[in-house]
C-alpha cells in the first residue's frame, strides 16, 4: 500500500463527524484574542482620557492631546495584547482551568499602565499625561479586562471540549490498533487536535529497507503540507532501535517528532526527559517549588502571619470572649490532619460546635448542623474560627496559601475516591486556597466536588507565584464566591 498518499482523518478513523474549521491554527487563535483583548485595553485608555479632557475639564475637542494619547493608547493595548497572547497559549495547552487565568489579566493590565508610564517619563511627556486620566483608566481596565477574559476564554475551552474547535494538526505512525487506541482512548479531538494523516506500520513491512525509508519520509512531507505540527511515534517503549530507525529518517523535517506509549494508561504522565549522568530518564513527577521559591514563600509567610495577628488581635481576643462565655473551655481544640510530605499535624482553630474531634473519626460538618453553636455558625461564616492558623503558619506547618487540609479520616477516604488526591500534599497546606476562592468550600458530598477541589489545587501547585499567593489572598477577603459555602 502506497503510504505518501494515505488520507486517514480522524473522522474516518474513530467515527467522529465534527465540523472542521479550515485554515484555523494555534497563531491565528491566539492572534485574534490578542488582538481583541489589547484594542479593549487601547479603547480604555483613549476613551478614558478623551472623556476626562471634555467632559470634565471642558476642554475643546481640537485642544485634546489625540496625537499622545493615541500612541498611549497603542502602547497599552500592544502591551497587553502581548501578555494576552501568552494567556491564550496557556489556555491552548491545557493549563488553564475555568478562571484561572483572571489573574493573569490583573498582572498583564497593571504591567501595560506601568510600561505606559515608563515609556511617557522616558520619552520626556509624563507631564503632559493627565494622572486623573490614566488613573481612572487602570481603575476601569480591571473589572473591563477580566469580564473580557471571563467571557472569551470559557467559551474557547467550551467548544473545545464539545471538538468545535480544532487548532493543533498532527501525524501519527504505528500499528492500526495501537493508533486507533491512542486516538479513541485519549479523544483527542476534545482537546483541539485534528488528525491529519496515519501511516500504519503493517502497510510498509513487506517493502525494502530504502523503500520502508523513503515511505516514512514521504508521510512526513505530507504531512507537512496538511500543516501538522506533531508527528506522534506510538510504539512500545522499549522498541528504541526501531524508533531510531524511524527518527532516523524525520530529522530533516521541522516537525514535532515525539513518542507515545501503545497503551491504554492515560494515568501516567512523562513530564520530561532529564539527564542522569550519561543516562537518558523520564520524569514523571517534579518538585513543585525550587528553593529560592521555597524561601520567598516562606519569608512571605512569616511577615504575613505575624502583621495579622497584631492587626487581628482585639478580633481573636473577641472571639476567645464570646467562646468563653457562651461554651466554656476548650477556646481552640486541635485536630490532627495531613500536611506537608503527608506528615500530620495539630490544625488549630476556635472552637465552634459543642464536640471537640481529633480528626482519626469524625463527621463532616454541613448545613444547619445541629453541632454548631449560634456564636460557632458566625465565627465560621465569618472564617474567624481559622484565625488560630496563623499560629500554625508561623510554626512552619501551614503557609498563607496552599491546599486545605483535610482530617485524617476524610483524607484517607478523598485519597480512595479521587485520582492525584494525594498531590495536594506536596505543597505546605494552607489558611486559604485556589480552590476555596472558587467556591470549593465547606462540606464535599460529592465525587465531583472533591474532584473539582483536587483540580483547582494541582493547578495553584503547577502554576505557583507570588503574585498568585497575593491575588488569592486578595479574592479570600474581596470575592463573594469564598464564603458561599461556608459551613
Amino acid at each position: 500500500m502506497a503510504t505518501a498518499d494515505v488520507k486517514h482523518s480522524l473522522a474516518a478513523d474513530s467515527g467522529y463527524a465534527l465540523p472542521r474549521l479550515r485554515g484555523l491554527n494555534r497563531r491565528a487563535l491566539c492572534l485574534a484574542d490578542a488582538s481583541l483583548e489589547g484594542a479593549v485595553a487601547a479603547l480604555i485608555v483613549l476613551a478614558t482620557a478623551s472623556a476626562y479632557h471634555t467632559l470634565v475639564l471642558g476642554d475643546a475637542p481640537a485642544d485634546f492631546a489625540w496625537r499622545l494619547y493615541l500612541a498611549s493608547a497603542l502602547l497599552a493595548g500592544l502591551s497587553y495584547g502581548a501578555f494576552a497572547w501568552v494567556s491564550c497559549a496557556r489556555l491552548l495547552d491545557g493549563r488553564e482551568l475555568r478562571w484561572a487565568n483572571l489573574p493573569e489579566s490583573f498582572y498583564a493590565w497593571t504591567a501595560a499602565v506601568a510600561l505606559l508610564l515608563l515609556a511617557a517619563f522616558l520619552a520626556g511627556h509624563a507631564g503632559r499625561l493627565s494622572r486623573v486620566s490614566l488613573t481612572s483608566a487602570y481603575l476601569v481596565g480591571i473589572p473591563a479586562l477580566l469580564a473580557v477574559r471571563g467571557f472569551l476564554h470559557p467559551a474557547m475551552s467550551a467548544r473545545i471540549r464539545r471538538g468545535e474547535l480544532r487548532f493543533d494538526r498532527l501525524a501519527v505512525i504505528g500499528r492500526r490498533v495501537d493508533v486507533v487506541d491512542f486516538l479513541l482512548t485519549g479523544e483527542l479531538w476534545r482537546h483541539g487536535y485534528h488528525l491529519s494523516g496515519a501511516l500504519y506500520l503493517e502497510d510498509i513491512e513487506e517493502l525494502s529497507p530504502a523503500e520502508r525509508n523513503r515511505a516514512v519520509a514521504d508521510f512526513a512531507r505530507l504531512s507537512l503540507k496538511r500543516q501538522a505540527e506533531h508527528l506522534v511515534i506510538v510504539t512500545d517503549l522499549s522498541d528504541l532501535d526501531g524508533m531510531e530507525r524511524l527518527v532516523r529518517q524525520l530529522r530533516r523535517f521541522a516537525l514535532n517528532v515525539v513518542a507515545a506509549p501503545a497503551s491504554s494508561n492515560r494515568t501516567l504522565k512523562f513530564l520530561d526527559v532529564v539527564a542522569i549522568g550519561p543516562n537518558n530518564a523520564l520524569r514523571f513527577l517534579r518538585k513543585p517549588m525550587s528553593d529560592g521559591a521555597v524561601i520567598l514563600k516562606r519569608a512571605m509567610d512569616i511577615a504575613g502571619a505575624g502583621f495579622g495577628l497584631v492587626l487581628l488581635s482585639p478580633v481573636l481576643a473577641g472571639a476567645a470572649l464570646a467562646i468563653l462565655l457562651t461554651m466554656g473551655r476548650p477556646i481552640i481544640y486541635k485536630q490532627e490532619r495531613r500536611g506537608f510530605n503527608g506528615e500530620p499535624f495539630l490544625i488549630w482553630k476556635f472552637r465552634s460546635m459543642n464536640v471537640t474531634e481529633s480528626g482519626h473519626a469524625m463527621v463532616q460538618a454541613e448545613a444547619n448542623d445541629p453541632r454548631i453553636t449560634p456564636v460557632g455558625k458566625f465565627l465560621r461564616s465569618s472564617s474567624i474560627d481559622e484565625l488560630p492558623q496563623l499560629i500554625n503558619v508561623l510554626m512552619g506547618q501551614m503557609s498563607l496559601v496552599g491546599p486545605r487540609p483535610h482530617a485524617l479520616s476524610h483524607d484517607a477516604a478523598l485519597e480512595r475516591e479521587v485520582e492525584n488526591y494525594a498531590h495536594r500534599q506536596r505543597i505546605k497546606p494552607g489558611i486559604t486556597g485556589w480552590a476555596q476562592v472558587n467556591g470549593y468550600r465547606g462540606e464535599t458530598k460529592t465525587v465531583e466536588q472533591s474532584a473539582g477541589r483536587t483540580r483547582h489545587d494541582l493547578y495553584y501547585i503547577d502554576n505557583w507565584s507570588i503574585l498568585f499567593d497575593i491575588w488569592i489572598l486578595m479574592l479570600t477577603v474581596l470575592s463573594p464566591a469564598t464564603r458561599r459555602n461556608a459551613r
